[in-house]
This record gives structure tokens, sequence and C-alpha cells, in this order.
């Protein structure tokens, strides 16, 4: 009876005899031990263990599910011991018997060469494209040149090379490990021709580096191209640069001479511009004088800093005054944002809170509700009325007061048999107080005449309270199995609106809409 342990080899367990594990660590011990002071020492170690592991899965069967001792002596047999392959600079043999030891050595490794199953892989190390003709060269140990011929032959007449190879490709793996390139080259797996591989591997990768080194120095036959290739990119960067300072500067220019007036109001001046917006937007006076400062320095110190920096590059201007005059631009255009980000969060608390009114307009008793829409006096004179007037701008300033068009409706059923009319307003502002003021400030012109209504087109505040998203629609009550005319369009509620649309409070609301020039739309 003998005792057992469990241990972990690479991810693998197995079941091995105490005297066979001490066996198994006393030989990885004096492996490290010889190893310590060769390069690639962990991955010669590491490729060690994983073939043990392998030929440890070996020795076990149906029958057998216990490593013995016998077994690590096989493998450490296969694999050779460590001190065996350690390199010394002493010389402890004369020359005819390390020539005799190096033919029985040779002869031994032409043996087991040729008694190791070799196996197909492609080797990416050496590859042109995925490793395939390389592998199979290495496989049938022929040059690598007259295989990749019998294959563009094989693609040109034989029409399916380029359907082969990448089977191929899919079909065998690739080269992972030490292990993995002496299989491909059918070689043992021992201790010394995992080191040889290992330091193989290392040489080629030195050697590689070496000559890349000397292709791209000063003298070497890529420096031109790469000196070329570098100076037309830095120059394409530079032309680049210059161009979107010369763009930038252009917008700037517009902007401070023409106010750069492209959004949709109706003003005496024409459409508003960005610095009308600020006004309308911050604030204070200071505020906007604030914006002025920053914006500024932000857009002038950025334009100056692209033309600076591209002739920088194109010409080489690599002296102290270049420099320090980029770095100031940088420094600049970094304050100047900081102001106008100050500013953007500052006025961004103006629009924390918002404050909501409701009015009521009145209660009608009647069969059916007729709305008109009441348009500016412009749009009516004498005869002439005004059915169409295309006004899709945004707002309208004038007599320093906002206007907005296009009224919202929403209609909803009454508790009694009452027309029920109200009107909701509401506005921000960074304290309740503030903002249920601007809100009262919201004027919309709607009369009630009898079982008539006349609304206005549009409804305004004064400048002065500023933009702070100001809002505002009507609220209708309609009695069950009565109607609203609106402009001469009938509205019955359910009538053309699927009931199983819901709100949030159960409540059935139908929407409508009522445009700038008078026209309205329902369920919108």
């Amino acid at each position: 009876m003998k005792k057992t342990i469990s241990v972990n080899i690479k991810g693998i367990n197995f079941i091995i005899e105490e005297n066979a594990y001490e066996r198994l660590d006393n030989y990885l011990v004096r492996l490290r031990r010889s190893l310590n002071n060769q390069e690639g020492s962990e991955e010669i170690i590491e490729d060690i263990e994983i073939r043990i592991a392998e030929l440890c899965k070996e020795k076990l069967n149906g029958s057998k599910e216990v490593v013995e001792l016998v077994d690590i002596e096989s493998i450490i047999e296969t694999l050779g011991e460590p001190e065996e392959y350690v390199h010394t600079d002493e010389e402890t043999t004369n020359q005819s018997q390390s020539h005799s030891q190096n033919q029985s050595q040779a002869g031994k490794q032409e043996e087991s060469d040729a008694k190791h199953e070799k196996r197909l892989y492609r080797d990416t190390e050496n590859a042109q494209i995925a490793g395939v003709c390389q592998g199979i060269a290495n496989y049938f140990n022929m040059d690598v040149v007259i295989i990749r011929i019998i294959w563009v032959l094989i693609f040109l007449f034989g029409g399916f090379g380029m359907l082969l190879y990448i089977i191929l490709w899919i079909v065998v793996p690739k080269t992972n490990s030490t292990i993995d390139r002496l299989r491909m080259k059918g070689k043992p797996i021992t201790v010394e021709t995992v080191r040889e591989e290992v330091e193989n591997a290392a040489d080629t990768f030195r050697k590689s580096t070496r000559k890349f080194a000397s292709q791209i120095r000063e003298n070497g036959p890529y420096a031109k191209k790469i000196n070329f290739i570098g100076r037309a990119v830095s120059v394409a960067f530079a032309l680049f640069s210059i161009f979107i300072g010369i763009i930038s500067l252009i917008a700037f220019l517009a902007f401070l001479v023409g106010g750069f007036q492209f959004i949709p109001a109706k003003t005496d001046s024409g459409f508003l511009s960005i610095s009308q917006i600020g006004e309308l937007a911050l604030s204070s006076s200071s505020d906007v004088s604030t914006a002025w400062i920053g914006g500024s320095m932000l857009a002038g110190s950025v334009i100056l800093f692209l033309f600076l920096f591209g002739f920088y590059i194109l010409f080489k201007l690599k002296n102290k005054w270049t420099r320090t005059s980029l770095w100031l631009l940088f420094l600049t255009a970094i304050v100047g944002g900081v102001i106008c980000i100050w500013l953007g969060l500052k006025t961004g608390r103006d629009m924390t809170i918002t404050g909501e009114i409701k009015r009521s307009i009145g209660v009608v008793s009647t069969e059916q509700l007729i709305i008109e829409s009441d348009l500016p006096q412009w749009a009516n004179t004498g005869n002439i009325k005004v059915i169409a007037g295309n006004q899709d701008w945004l707002m309208e300033i004038k007599d320093n007061r906002i206007y907005n068009s296009d009224i919202r409706f929403k209609f909803r059923e009454s508790k009694d048999s009452l027309f029920h009319i109200h009107e909701i307003a509401s506005a921000k502002a960074h304290t309740m107080t503030a903002a249920v003021k601007k809100a009262k400030n919201i004027h919309h012109p709607m009369v009630l005449i009898g079982d008539s209504l006349k609304v206005g087109t549009s409804y305004d505040y004064p400048k002065s309270d500023k933009f702070r998203l100001q809002d505002f629609y009507v609220i209708i009550e309609i009695p069950a199995n009565k109607s609203i005319l609106f402009n001469g369009k009938l509205i019955q509620l359910g009538k053309d609106y699927d009931f199983e649309e819901k709100e949030s409070e159960n409540e059935y609301t139908e929407r409508g809409r009522l445009r700038g020039d008078g026209r309205y739309e329902h369920n919108y």
C-alpha cells in the first residue's frame, strides 16, 4: 500500500504516488537551478512542465489512474537530466574525445528524430501570409520556395489553390509554443531541444531587430523613404492646420462684423445673431461682457495657435520665441474656455426649478363650443384675411417682449355638462418664487364671448425675463356627447382617436396645435 497525493500540472489534475511526486519535484528544482542564469529560463521551464503533463496523461488509461514512480523515471529519462545540458566555459575533454562524443550524440539524436512523430503546424513566425506553405515545408523537410511555387501553379492552373489555402488556414493549427515548434520539425521534446529552440528564437529576434534598426538609421536604405514620408505627413498636417485657421478666421470676422445672424426670428433687424441670443440667455449685462471676453480669448487664441502651429511645422520654426508663443496661446485658450464654461454653469443654474401656474378662462354651457384663431392686427385688413403666412420663425421680438408662436391644446372629458377652459403657463429659474413670477408674466390673448372662444396664435413675455424655457398650453374639458368647432374643424372626443392610448393618470386626452399663421392641427 502506497500513499498518493493530488497535484495539478499546468491545469491538469493527477493522482500521483508520494515518492513519485518527490522525484518529480526534485527534478524540477534541479532544472530551475541549472537554468538559473540562462536567457528564457522561465519559458523553458513552462514548456517542460507542459510536456510532463502530456507524458503523465499518456501513462494513464481506463485501468490505471495513478502516476507511479516508474512512470516518472521514464518521463525523466525521455526529457533528460538537467545537469547534462548546463553551459560551462571550462573544457573538460580534449578535441578527439569531444568529437567522438558529438558523433555518438548525433547518432542518438538522429535515431530519436526518426522515431519521433511529426505534426503539421502553420509556421506563423516565418510566414508570408498565414504560414501554411512554411508549415508544409517544415513537415516534409523541403525548401519553402519550392512549396510556394507549387502553390502558385495550383492557383493559376488548378483553379482551387485559393480555396485549399483558406481551408488549410482554418484547419491547420498554428504554433503557439516551443513544444509545437519542436513537433513541427519532428524533434524530440527534451530539456536540451526545448532550450535550443528558445535560444534560437531569441537569437532570431535579436538579429531581425538589429537589421531593422540598421535600416532606419541615418545612412540606412530606408532612411530617405522614412524621412520623405515623415516630411510629407508633417507638411500635410501643417497645411490642414493653416486651412482650419483660415476658415475659423473668416467665421470669426463674419461674427464680429455682421453679427452672424442665422437663427430664424422676427425682429426689426432680421434674424437673431449669436450675440443677441447670448444677451437673451445670460442673466445680466456683466455676464454678456464677460462672455465676450471669454469667447474672444478662446476663439482668437485658437485661430492664432492654428496659424502659428502650421507655420512652426511647415517652416521648421524651432526657436524659443515660437514655442513660448504657442504655450501662451494654449494657456489663453484654456482661460477663455474656463470663463465660457463658468458662464454656462451659472446660466444653467437659472433653469433648475420649474414654476407653473394655472388660470381659469371660463365655463360655458352650450352644445358646441366654437373656437376661432385670432391673428395679429396686421394679418386682417378690411375685407382681406391672411390664411397662410408661413410663419415658421421660432419667435418674434417686438416692443421689449418675446413672442412665441404655436399654441398647444389638450382636450379632456368634462366631469359635468359644462365646458371648462384653462391655461397653463410655466417657466424656470433658480428659485420657485422667481420661476412663478416669470410664469405669471406669460401673456396669451384669449377671450370668451358667449359660446365662442377667440384664441391668439402666439404667447409673449417680457424680454427682461430672458430665455427660461417658458411654456404655455390650453386645456379644454369637453362634456360627454358634445363637440368643438375649431376653425371649422369638428372635434369630438374619441371620434378619431384610439381609446386604448392612456396617459399616466389614466385620463383620456386628445391634442391639437394652433400654428402661427392660424392653421389648426388635431392629434399632431
